[in-house]
């Protein structure tokens, strides 16, 4: 068995200050150097012998990737920590599904070290912070040493650990729509045991007029192969009056529509629960919605 308390493999080791030394250091190395953040995964990783790389390009002391602002909507640096989201007024208020999620993080070591551009890099199904950035609309900017590009996160993964990111681009930041009108959130997450991965999640979001949910995001986690938002799902719901009928519906073409293998519980389970998550996530975004506190919505682009 392998030591997991030390770092067995040679490397080097780099410390660039701004984003610029970072991703020419990536470029260097071709796809032989990882970015450190929190560390989280990555070191426990090379102490188990899973990966070996010849280069580690701490980027923790990039202060350009560290913030949290409003700017034509919610934009997230990708060093930003869960523990700093869960402690953001902002992000409760706002854009509470993303806050609920930060809350539901494992434990406080990883609150405090676990960043967002991490955790979206991992690429696991179960990543507790993709939902959320997808059910909001998320969109990412990722940047090598020659040019940058911005794509929506739900293209973002493209397989258990995998995603479209180069060796040579290093994840700058997420970007959320600008919030107007009334709107609820709400993310919900089943696990074995408090401090675990989910075996299930789900975020949702919508945008109330009357009684009728004008625009809604679903986006679900252990239930595909990567982070899913549910398209189908969603035109159920849009535009129509928010019924029981109605939720109901969404809940079976949800059922339907996710990915699910039998990993941390069963494939048949995690259908059946999918219907139960659609009506009491969905309830409680529209509950949300109605509180004045919490009056806002997506402009979506």
């Amino acid at each position: 068995m392998a030591n997991t308390h030390i770092l067995a493999q040679e490397f080097e080791y780099f410390e660039p200050r701004n984003i610029e030394e970072a991703v020419l250091l990536l470029a260097t190395h071709q796809g032989k150097a990882k970015p450190l953040a929190g560390g989280t995964d990555l070191l426990v990783w090379m102490k188990m012998g899973r990966m070996n790389p010849e280069a580690l390009i701490n980027i923790a002391r990039i202060p350009a990737l560290r913030f949290l602002v409003e700017d034509k909507g919610l934009r997230i640096g990708s060093l930003t920590t869960f523990g700093e989201l869960g402690k953001s007024i902002l992000i409760k208020k706002k854009y509470t599904a993303l806050y609920e999620a930060a809350k539901a993080v494992s434990s406080t070591q990883i609150k405090n070290m676990g960043t967002i551009g991490g955790n979206l890099c991992n690429a696991s199904p179960a990543a507790d912070s993709a939902p959320p950035l997808i059910a909001f609309g998320g969109r990412v900017r990722l940047v090598d040493h020659e040019k940058e590009r911005i794509l929506a996160l739900e293209d973002f993964f493209v397989g258990n650990g995998e995603t479209v990111l180069s060796p040579k681009e290093l994840l700058m930041e997420v970007h959320l729509p600008e919030l107007i009108g009334p709107t609820g959130s709400a993310f919900i997450k089943m696990a074995r045991v408090a401090a675990d991965l989910a075996k299930i999640s789900i975020a949702t979001m919508l945008v109330r007029e009357g009684d009728t949910c004008r625009e809604c995001g679903i986006a679900m986690g252990g239930v595909a192969k990567t982070p899913f938002r549910l398209k189908k799902t969603e035109e159920v719901i849009k535009g129509k009056k928010f019924t029981p009928e109605v939720i109901e519906k969404a809940g079976l073409v949800a059922s339907e529509e996710i990915q699910p293998r039998s990993r941390r519980s069963s494939a048949f389970y995690k259908r059946e629960v999918t219907k139960i998550l659609i009506r009491d996530a969905m309830s409680l975004s529209w509950k949300r919605a109605e509180n004045t506190d919490q009056a806002y919505g997506i402009r979506f682009k």
